[in-house]
């Protein structure tokens, strides 16, 4: 007997198989869209971060630069020469480095040929000396052009236009070991003609002043050489002191002495 054996249909072979029809892909519409622009990585950030912090430190060292050389910029004493005024801390007079003061460099500064104010007598002055472009001094004008200083008797008399005859100059800052005891250096010089455009400055504490008697050095280092070393060119002053800042018990403004 002869079996037909039945095929079966199209569908029964994708069964047999295992084949069965795609579905499609389920879309999320709640993922967000990244808009086109930020999915591009960044060019060159880390080179712009650095000239950024480049610039800023630009800017921030030259006002630096600017500040300390033309406004105001801080000073550390150095020595006893103008105890007790500067420099003495406890009731000691610092034989080295001491108080931190503030030198106001603007006062002084032209502009246009025209300046805020000129150096007078009595006010406390930061300078190089003339023969030295590195070292600074601190001292107190004592003499501005014109005038003729004389050392009589320990004691400072200032001879002008408006004092012909001649003035002593009160001076209430001088220590008791100083008071009356201005003495000539060792080249024994007592007065001193002020010439035009220059200074006759001098330290508060006299007996260790290094300052116009002797030309702004010690007798070991030859002394004065020439009538023009006995004082202090305009060009070569700094600026004023005008503040104490260190240490903090003794913080105040220093003033300039007021003789008249």
């Amino acid at each position: 007997m002869n079996d037909e054996t039945k095929l079966p249909d199209n569908r029964d072979i994708k069964d047999i198989f295992g084949k069965k029809e795609e579905q499609p892909i389920p879309q999320n519409n709640n993922i967000p869209e990244i808009p086109a622009e930020e999915q591009q990585e960044p060019k060159g950030g880390f080179i712009t971060l650095l000239l950024d912090i480049g610039l800023n430190l630009l800017i921030v060292f030259g006002l630096v630069f600017v500040i300390q050389t033309f406004i105001a910029s801080p000073f550390k004493v150095y020595g006893p020469s103008m105890c007790d005024t500067i420099n003495n801390i406890n009731e000691e007079c610092q034989y080295g480095y001491g108080e931190y003061i503030i030198v106001n460099k603007l006062i002084y500064q032209k502009f246009f040929g025209w300046s805020l104010n000129e150096p007078s007598r009595g006010d406390i002055i930061v300078f190089h000396p003339p023969h030295s472009e590195e070292q600074f001094y601190i001292k107190r004008i004592i003499g501005v052009p014109g005038d003729t200083i004389k050392l009589i008797d320990g004691k400072v008399y200032l001879f002008n236009n408006e004092h012909e005859t001649g003035y002593e100059l009160p001076e209430p800052y001088l220590n008791a070991t100083n008071s009356g005891d201005t003495l000539p250096s060792t080249n024994r010089i007592t007065t001193f003609d002020v010439p035009e455009g220059q200074y006759f400055v001098m330290g508060d504490n006299r007996h260790q002043s290094t300052d116009s008697r002797s030309c702004f050095r010690d007798a070991y280092e030859g002394g004065c050489r020439g009538e023009e070393a006995y004082f202090l060119p305009k060009s070569n002053i700094e600026g004023k002191a005008s503040v104490v800042l260190w240490p903090l018990s003794k913080i105040r403004a220093l003033q300039s002495a007021e003789y008249f």
